[in-house]
C-alpha cells in the first residue's frame, strides 16, 4: 500500500470505495510498464539514475511485463512500483517527477492508441465483408421510402451504402486518433515539476506524435476518452441501422437468409430462427451511446485541474471499446455467410419513376409523364443493376497499418534490455 498507516489514514471502507475494479487495472498493466520504462530511461539521461540503477529497473520492469497478468494492491501504478522495489532499491526512485495523475493519463493514451488501431483493423475487415457481399451478391431488390417499396435498388447498392458509412467512421476515427496521439507525461499533479525532465525524450520513446504542452489541460482527464467514444458511437449508429435492415430484409419471403450459426432457436417453437445477434447489436449501440453520455456528464461539471470524478470515465471507455470490438467481430462473419433468398416479391410499382423518365426521353414533359403513369398504372420493368461504387479506402489501410507497426516497434524497443 502506497499510503502509510497513521491516525490520519483513510479507512478500509474509503479505500475500497475509491479503488477501481481490478479488471480495469489489469487492462492497464502493460501500458504502465511501458510508461515506466520510458520514464526511467529519461531519468537516467537527466542524471537522476545511474546506469546500474537503470539496468536493474529495466530488467525488473521487463520481467514484470512478461510475467504479471494481475494487479495486486491499491492500483496498477502502486503495484508496479512496489513489485519493482522488491527487486531493487532503485525502485524507490521511479516515481520521481511524476504523479499517479499523469501516470494514468499516459497509460490511458497508450491504451486508447492500441485499442483504436485494433478497432480500425477490425472495422476494415467488416468493410471488406460488406464490399465482397456488394460485389458478389448484387441483384435487384426494391428500395424503400416510408417503409414501402418505392424505387429499384440492389443488394450491392444497399451493402455499399454501409461501406461508405463505415469509411466515413474510419476517417473520423483517424482524426480522433491524431488528437489522442499526444503525450501528457510530465504534467505531474496538474502543474508540472521543478525538476529538469525531458518530455521530448519520453514522447519519442513512447511513440507519440507530439506532446501535450499545458499541464492543467493534460489533467482535464476525460475529454479524449469522450472524443473516442463519440466516434465509436457513430460506428454503432451505422451498425444499429444495418442490423435493423437485415432483420427487416430477412423476414419471411424477403431478400436475405441468415446462416444457422448466427441465429438462435426458441424453447417452445421448434421452427424459429431468431436474429438475436442483430437484435442485441441494436441494443448494444445504445449502451455505447449511454457510456459516451455518462463521460460527458462526468467531466462537464468539473473545474480545471485533476478531480477524482474523472476516474469513473475509465470503465465507460473500456466497456465501449469492448462492445464495439465484440459487435464488429460477430457481424463480420455474419455478413460473410449471409445469402440471398431464392424467392421474394417485387412490386412492379417501383418502376413507376423509371417509366415516367422513359416518356420524358421520348419528348413528354415530366409532369405530364408523371400523371400519365399514375393514371395508367402500367410500368416498364428494368431489371439491370449497376456495379456498386465505394469510397476509396487505400489511404486508411496504409495509415492504420503504419500505426500498428509503429506501436509494436515502440513496445519492442522499450522491452529490449540489451
Amino acid at each position: 500500500m502506497l499510503w502509510e498507516n497513521t491516525e490520519h489514514s483513510a479507512s478500509e471502507a474509503t479505500l475500497r470505495y475509491t479503488m477501481e475494479p481490478k479488471e480495469f487495472e489489469n487492462r492497464f498493466l502493460p501500458y504502465d510498464v511501458l510508461t515506466n520504462l520510458a520514464h526511467v530511461t529519461m531519468l537516467n539521461r537527466q542524471g537522476f539514475l545511474t546506469d546500474d540503477e537503470l539496468a536493474d529497473l529495466r530488467a525488473a520492469l521487463t520481467d514484470l511485463y512478461h510475467e504479471a497478468d494481475e494487479v495486486e494492491g491499491e492500483d496498477v501504478h502502486t503495484f508496479v512500483e512496489e513489485r519493482v522495489t522488491r527487486r531493487t532499491e532503485a525502485g524507490k526512485k521511479m516515481h520521481l517527477a511524476r504523479s499517479r495523475n499523469d501516470q494514468v493519463f499516459v497509460d490511458t493514451r497508450l491504451f486508447m492508441k492500441d485499442a483504436t488501431i485494433d478497432l480500425a483493423h477490425r472495422i476494415l475487415d467488416f468493410v471488406d465483408a460488406l464490399r465482397t457481399f456488394a460485389e458478389e451478391e448484387n441483384v435487384l431488390i426494391p428500395g424503400y421510402t416510408h417503409q414501402q417499396q418505392a424505387m429499384p435498388s440492389s443488394t450491392g447498392l444497399w451493402a455499399s451504402s454501409y461501406v461508405d458509412a463505415l469509411i466515413d467512421d474510419l476517417r473520423s476515427l483517424r482524426a480522433t486518433y491524431r488528437i489522442i496521439d499526444s503525450n501528457p507525461l510530465g504534467a505531474a499533479a496538474s502543474y508540472g515539476t521543478s525538476l529538469d525532465i525531458d518530455r521530448d525524450l519520453t514522447t519519442e520513446l513512447l511513440g507519440f506524435a507530439g506532446k501535450q504542452h499545458n499541464p492543467i489541460y493534460c489533467s482535464n482527464r476525460g475529454k479524449q476518452e469522450l472524443q473516442l467514444l463519440q466516434t465509436l458511437d457513430l460506428v454503432m449508429l451505422d451498425i444499429q441501422k444495418l442490423a435493423e435492415d437485415i432483420i427487416n430484409f430477412s423476414e419471411d419471403q424477403q431478400f436475405f437468409e441468415l446462416d444457422d450459426d448466427y441465429t438462435t432457436g426458441s424453447s417452445i417453437m421448434p421452427q424459429k430462427r431468431n436474429p438475436d445477434i442483430l437484435e442485441l447489436a441494436r441494443a448494444k449501440a445504445e449502451e455505447v451511446s449511454a457510456g459516451k453520455e455518462a463521460v460527458r456528464r462526468i467531466i462537464g461539471k468539473l473545474p480545471s485541474g485533476y478531480n477524482r470524478d474523472s476516474q469513473q470515465t475509465k470503465g465507460h471507455l473500456i466497456e465501449g471499446i469492448d462492445t464495439v470490438r465484440a459487435t464488429v467481430d460477430i457481424l463480420t462473419p455474419l455478413i460473410e455467410s449471409m445469402e440471398l433468398s431464392d424467392d421474394f416479391e417485387i412490386d412492379d410499382g417501383i418502376f413507376a419513376a423509371y417509366t415516367a423518365n422513359q416518356l420524358v426521353q421520348e419528348g413528354m414533359a415530366f409532369r405530364d409523364a408523371y400523371h400519365e403513369v399514375k393514371s395508367s398504372g402500367e410500368y416498364e420493368r428494368h431489371d439491370e443493376v449497376a456495379e456498386p461504387v465505394h469510397q476509396p479506402i487505400g489511404d486508411l489501410r496504409e495509415f492504420w497499418t503504419a500505426e500498428r507497426e509503429m506501436f509494436d516497434a515502440m513496445s519492442e524497443r522499450l522491452l529490449t534490455t540489451d
